[in-house]
């Protein structure tokens, strides 16, 4: 009999504010649409309210309060529990060589089939959302050669150096195998060096794709995912996720996975226009 590779989607939601809920739930839901038998996929969420989750059809791993202080380096820096829960998670799954995990922020959707992202993830090739660039060749990581450039930083028994190829990645989307496990390890020392040096939002994502690229190549899959990063097209998503999850709380799960297709978040150009008036009003408040 052959041997069954393990599929893992991986969400990771903490914090009181619900719209990382709803979009966790929605962005499950948009997923199982294209998931067949033959596509067998298992659905984790690493979450310290395991309750929202309770009526869906997932593993659910509990984050503790203290485990999320940890990560958090007590809230220092909460991009850092990406990396810990997603280490956490792939030890605690006890994945094999060839299982493969796709983790994904909570502000996306999928409105294309996002099966085959999985066959990007291999064994020499790592996946992450959108190569954003060459930190040498984009001005908005300036801020990196400012602060490492020349500098030689001791991360564990080996040395780390800003290079002309380093690149950003966006990690909206993660995906990996098991063999790739201690490059989260090296990634989090590298990590906790560079926040204390360079003043940025995007030590995460950097520190893991540099972690990656000394080993392995990395894809992008931005093609198969739908997303909602910005403030206002959050807001907006939110409301409507919101009214969905209320107005269909009673339907069954594969209800609520047809009904997921039929659902707009794009803003019209009207709502987008209100959008940015009501912020030109409030600039100088």
């Amino acid at each position: 009999m052959k041997k069954y590779n393990r599929k893992i989607l991986l969400y990771i939601v903490y914090g009181d504010d619900p719209g990382y809920y709803y979009g966790a739930k929605f962005s499950y839901l948009t997923f199982m649409h294209w998931v067949k038998y033959e596509n067998q996929v298992e659905v984790v969420v690493l979450t310290e309210k395991p309750d929202e989750f309770s009526e869906y059809p997932i593993k659910v791993i509990s984050m503790s309060v203290l485990q999320k202080n940890d990560w958090s380096l007590n809230g220092k820096y909460h991009f850092r529990i990406k990396n810990r829960g997603l280490a956490y998670v792939m030890d605690k799954l006890k994945l094999e060589s060839q299982d493969k995990i796709l983790f994904f922020d909570t502000d996306t959707y999928f409105h294309k089939n996002p099966i085959p992202l999985f066959d990007l993830i291999k064994p020499n090739q790592a996946l992450f959302y959108l190569n954003e660039g060459q930190i040498y060749k984009r001005k908005r990581f300036s801020i990196y050669i400012k602060y490492l450039e020349g500098k030689l930083i001791k991360v564990g028994n080996q040395n780390y150096k800003l290079s002309k190829k380093s690149m950003m990645w966006g990690s909206l989307m993660i995906g990996i195998m098991p063999n790739m496990r201690p490059s989260l390890d090296w990634a989090d020392k590298l990590l906790i060096k560079l926040i204390d040096i360079v003043p940025a939002h995007t030590i995460e994502p950097f520190a893991l794709s540099e972690a990656l690229l000394k080993k392995y190549k990395i894809i992008e899959g931005k093609n198969y995912v739908s997303l909602y990063s910005t403030s206002r097209k959050k807001t907006h998503a939110v409301e409507i996720l919101k009214r969905f999850f209320e107005q269909y709380q009673n339907f069954s799960i594969d209800e609520k996975i047809k009904l997921s297709q039929k659902v707009t978040l794009k803003r019209s150009f009207l709502k987008v226009l209100k959008q940015r008036i009501f912020q030109l009003l409030n600039y100088d408040k």
